[in-house]
């Protein structure tokens, strides 16, 4: 059955197909210099080479969050550099997250562990975590 198939796409067209030889960006198209500039312009979130990007500021950050959010995020506040907090911030103080925040509240006062360890939680982005399985119980045996 190849073979009729072979004998088809022979009789179709008897020159090779040519491949493009073409980078990655020619995938993406490219955009013309009038909509670009007309883009940055008209969008806030765009990044303009002549403007540096506003710094972020921890405390004034800190400073605008309810004495509820204040107190849920401390652990975000603590542990989390700058440079992750002014990515995340928009995210810490959605309701689904502070939802979270409340949960894991409720579970370590009635008690319950939870894994990894509070302290332990934001340890991704400091250094690699020791065990090659790092969600393991305490007592338990990494295999």
């Amino acid at each position: 059955m190849s073979t009729l198939k072979r004998k088809a796409a022979a009789e179709a067209g008897s020159e090779p197909k040519k491949i493009k030889q073409a980078g990655i960006m020619s995938f993406f198209g490219t955009a013309s210099k009038s909509s670009d500039s007309n883009s940055n312009n008209n969008n806030n979130n765009s990044t303009n080479d002549s403007e540096p990007a506003p710094k972020f500021d921890k405390a004034k950050w800190v400073a605008s969050l309810t004495p509820e959010q204040r107190k849920l995020l401390q652990l975000e506040i603590d542990t989390l550099h700058e440079s992750w907090l002014a990515l995340l911030k928009d995210e810490l103080v959605t309701k689904e997250f502070l939802e979270l925040k409340r949960f894991l509240e409720r579970e370590t006062a009635a008690g319950k562990q939870w894994f990894p360890p509070k302290e332990d939680v934001y340890s991704w982005y400091v250094f690699p975590y020791p065990s090659p399985h790092p969600l393991h119980r305490p007592n338990e045996n990494n295999r």
